[in-house]
């Protein structure tokens, strides 16, 4: 499996191996200091984002990313 995952909203290239947890969701994964990169599990899944822009995007419509 590859390290690299592409940003659900604008595609940029990122690492999945967002490293440096800064507390954990309601279902017990890592959060991600955002600087480095952030993610969401939504659906089952997680999704990469680059910034914290696209992952709001992404929050207000991710149907319109999946």
């Amino acid at each position: 499996m590859s390290d690299t995952a592409r940003c659900q909203v604008c595609g940029a290239e990122i690492s999945q191996s967002i490293e440096n947890p800064v507390g954990q969701t309601s279902s017990g994964a890592d959060e991600v200091d955002p600087i480095k990169g952030t993610k969401r599990f939504w659906s089952g899944r997680w999704y990469y984002f680059d910034t914290l822009t696209c992952r709001s995007r992404f929050e207000a419509s991710p149907d319109e990313f999946v």
